[in-house]
């Protein structure tokens, strides 16, 4: 489903700044630049004669499939007519200008760490298409692309190549560690876009498996299980 904003944290994890990766376009940093770019990104005219790398040495990507809903979250939408807006009310953040749901009271006092990215859109009206573009990176489908099933043939996603490019950290088995499970639709398909496809199975990210489908229920953990029907916890 086509989504108007994220939150983007920080700066790219090889080091590549917000002004330079804009230049470069910021979709294809990780789907289509190999290190020899990178290292020409670093010394892109206008950037100073040096990029500091910065203190952060891991990323946690949030990828929350089907959701929150804009207009519940970010983009609450507080004068528009009730039939386009939520149940919920906006509250302000630190940021002046910036309001967001009142569900969100620690991201609200936080504002000034993280960046409302309202640019961020794709053309899809499907969730396969559309998990495709964001845990890829990549706007266009593959050739022969499947929307029900992963292809060897898919672009491989951010976490298979950052599996493929960095090293493990201390005792971890991998650099990349992709939880709670794989993304399965509802109907049992599993979803595209989330394993290395054309680079090849050997980097497929480390996928912990600990939530496995199930064909009433979503949810990561017991105590967050719904129904998809009714919304209710139990199977009737």
């Amino acid at each position: 489903m086509p989504t108007s904003q994220t939150i983007a944290l920080g700066r790219s994890p090889f080091g590549v700044s917000r002004r330079a990766a804009i230049r470069a376009g910021a979709l294809g940093l990780l789907g289509g630049l190999g290190m020899n770019d990178l290292a020409r990104l670093r010394a892109t005219p206008g950037t100073g004669s040096a990029i500091s790398t910065g203190r952060a040495k891991s990323v946690i990507y949030v990828f929350l499939s089907g959701g929150l809903a804009q207009h519940e979250s970010f983009d609450m939408k507080p004068d528009a007519p009730i039939e386009n807006r939520g149940e919920f009310n906006p509250i302000p953040t630190k940021t002046d200008g910036i309001q967001i749901c009142e569900h969100l009271p620690r991201l609200a006092k936080l504002s000034n760490k993280w960046a409302l990215v309202r640019s961020l859109t794709h053309r899809h009206n499907e969730h396969s298409q559309g998990h495709h573009v964001m845990l890829t990176g990549r706007s266009e489908e593959p050739a022969g692309f499947k929307p029900n099933k992963p292809q060897e043939t898919d672009d491989p996603s951010i976490a298979a190549i950052c599996n493929s490019l960095l090293r493990p950290r201390r005792a971890a088995p991998t650099p990349v560690v992709v939880m709670p499970d794989k993304i399965v639709h509802r109907t049992g398909r599993v979803i595209p876009g989330q394993f290395a496809g054309r680079m090849g199975k050997a980097h497929d990210p480390w996928l912990l498996e600990v939530s496995p489908y199930h064909p009433l229920h979503y949810g990561a953990y017991p105590e967050y299980l719904f129904h998809h029907a009714t919304g209710k916890m139990e199977d009737a």
